[in-house]
C-alpha cells in the first residue's frame, strides 16, 4: 500500500490524525503531552516528524504498546483534558447557590482579616508563613489588586516619582517607590506601589530596580515629570546621582528637593556649629537614656510628674479642662525626624522639676557607682544658668522654625501661604538677632 487508508481512523479511533499537506499521520495524544520519554514506541515520529510507512501498519500497534506505555499515559491525560466534568471550574459551577454564598462569606472574611493585619502591621497567628502558606497567597493577591487599581487610576498619564531607602528590622536595604499624580477628579494623590530590596544604594542599582518595577507595571520613565528624593549624594548628585540618570531617560523629569527636609538639614547643620547647642543636645539625650533605661525610674518620674501637676492645680497655676494637663512622654530627638528637637526641648522644660527629682533620687539610691556619678554630673549641669538659658533660647528659636516646618509638611500646602510663612519666619529670626 502506497497511501493512507481511511479505515485506520476506525481501528485507531481517538488519537490518529492525518495531514493532507504533509501526507503523514500523527498521534494527537503524544503531540499534546510530550515529555522526555517521547522517544519510546517511536513517539517522536508520531508527535513531530510524521509517520509515512503505509505498508507497516503494525507500527501503529507498536506505538500504542502496553497499558503503561507513554502513548496510553498521554491518551489518559488527553481524555481527562477533554472531560470538562473533571475541571475545577465545572465542579464549582455545579455547586448550589447556598454553597457558593457560604464560600464567598468565608473568603471575604479571610480577606478582610488579612487586610486588617496588613494595615496594622500585625503578624499572622501561626508558626509557618512559608511560600506555600495560603495567607501569603491572599497577601499577594491584595497587593496585585491594589496595584491594578492604582495603575487604572493613573490611566497612562504623567506622574512624579518619589523614592526613599532605609534599613528594615532585618538590616536589609529596602527602597520605597511612590507615584504622585492627579486623579480623574483633579486631586493630587500619592500611592505606594512597591517596596523593593536593593543590594546597595548606588544610583545605578536604584535605577535598575525602578526600571525593573516599571516593566512589571507597564510604566515608562518617559512619563516621569517630577522627582522627589532626600539630599543624599546618590540621589541628588549632579553627575551620577539618581536624578541625573532618570533625566537621561526623560528630560522633563525635574527634581525638587523637599523644602521641609532642606530646612531640617539646615537646622541640624547650623546647630552643630554651635558648641553650646551641641552640648545641650547631648545632655538631654543622656538624661533621657538614664531615665528610660529602668522601669523603676520611669515609675518614679511619672509619680513625680503627677504630684507636681496636682500641686499646680491646687495653687491655680494650671487650668482644668478636657485634654489639659496630660502626662508628657520622654520624646527623643532625631536629626531625620522633623520637629523632634523642638518637642524634646519643650518637654524637658515642662518636666524639668520631675527630671531633677528622679536624678536626686538616683544619686541617693543608685547601686552602681557609675550610675551615681552620671546622675551627679547631670544634676549639677542641669542646675547651671547656661543650660537653662540655652534651653529657653532654643525653644524660642525652634518655635519659629517649627511653625514653618509644619506649614511645609501640610498635605494641602499652598505656595502662597508657605512663602508668606517663610518670609514671616525670617523676619522673626532677624528681630531675634537684633535683641
Amino acid at each position: 500500500m502506497h497511501r493512507f487508508n481511511p479505515e485506520w481512523f476506525v481501528d485507531y479511533h481517538g488519537w490518529l490524525e492525518y495531514s493532507i499537506s504533509n501526507d503523514a499521520t500523527y498521534c494527537l495524544s503524544c503531540y499534546l503531552f510530550k515529555d522526555d520519554n517521547i522517544h519510546q514506541g517511536g513517539g517522536d515520529v508520531f508527535s513531530s516528524i510524521g509517520f509515512k510507512s503505509w505498508n507497516k501498519k503494525k507500527s501503529f500497534d507498536k506505538h500504542v504498546g502496553g497499558p503503561s506505555s507513554f502513548h496510553n499515559q498521554a491518551k489518559r491525560k488527553c481524555v481527562d483534558l477533554l472531560r470538562q466534568q473533571q475541571s475545577i471550574i465545572y465542579a464549582f459551577e455545579k455547586q448550589s447557590d447556598q454553597v457558593k454564598h457560604d464560600y464567598l462569606i468565608r473568603l471575604t472574611a479571610s480577606v478582610n482579616v488579612v487586610r486588617l493585619l496588613l494595615k496594622q502591621g500585625f503578624a499572622f497567628w501561626g508558626h509557618d508563613e512559608s511560600k506555600t502558606s495560603f495567607n501569603r497567597d491572599i497577601v499577594t493577591a491584595c497587593k496585585m489588586e491594589t496595584i491594578k487599581a492604582i495603575i487604572k487610576e493613573l490611566n497612562g498619564d504623567y506622574f512624579a516619582l518619589l523614592v526613599d531607602e532605609s534599613f528594615d528590622v532585618s538590616r536589609k536595604e529596602q527602597m520605597a517607590i511612590v507615584l504622585r499624580y492627579v486623579d480623574r477628579m483633579g486631586f493630587m494623590v500619592e500611592r505606594l506601589v512597591d517596596i523593593v530590596h536593593v543590594k546597595d544604594t548606588c544610583a545605578s542599582s536604584l535605577k535598575k530596580a525602578i526600571v525593573d518595577l516599571f516593566a512589571k507595571l507597564s510604566l515608562s520613565l518617559s512619563y516621569v515629570r517630577g522627582q522627589c528624593y532626600d539630599g543624599a549624594s546618590n540621589m541628588q548628585g549632579e553627575l551620577n546621582g539618581l536624578k541625573m540618570l532618570i533625566r537621561q531617560e526623560s528630560r522633563s523629569a525635574h527634581s525638587i528637593h523637599c523644602f521641609a527636609h532642606q530646612l531640617q538639614l539646615t537646622l541640624v547643620a547650623v546647630s552643630k556649629k554651635c558648641i553650646q547647642v551641641g552640648e545641650l543636645v547631648v545632655l538631654v539625650s543622656n538624661i533621657l537614656n538614664v531615665l528610660g533605661s529602668s522601669f523603676k525610674r520611669m515609675d518614679e518620674f511619672q509619680e513625680s510628674q503627677k504630684e507636681r501637676i496636682e500641686e499646680a492645680l491646687d495653687m491655680g497655676e494650671f487650668k482644668t479642662g478636657r485634654g489639659l494637663n496630660q502626662e508628657l512622654g520622654l520624646s527623643r530627638a532625631c536629626d531625620t525626624r522633623w520637629g523632634s528637637h523642638y518637642k524634646s526641648f519643650k518637654n524637658s522644660i515642662l518636666m524639668f522639676g520631675s527630671i531633677l527629682d528622679v536624678l536626686e533620687a538616683l544619686v541617693v539610691d543608685a547601686r552602681l557607682m557609675d550610675n551615681r556619678a552620671k546622675a551627679i554630673g547631670y544634676l549639677k549641669t542641669c542646675q547651671t544658668f547656661e543650660v537653662a538659658f540655652i534651653l529657653h533660647l532654643m525653644i524660642d528659636v525652634l518655635a519659629i522654625t517649627n511653625k514653618l516646618n509644619k506649614c511645609l509638611q501640610k498635605k494641602g500646602a499652598r505656595y502662597r501661604k508657605c512663602h508668606a510663612t517663610c518670609r514671616s519666619s525670617k523676619e522673626k529670626v532677624a528681630k531675634f538677632k537684633r535683641r
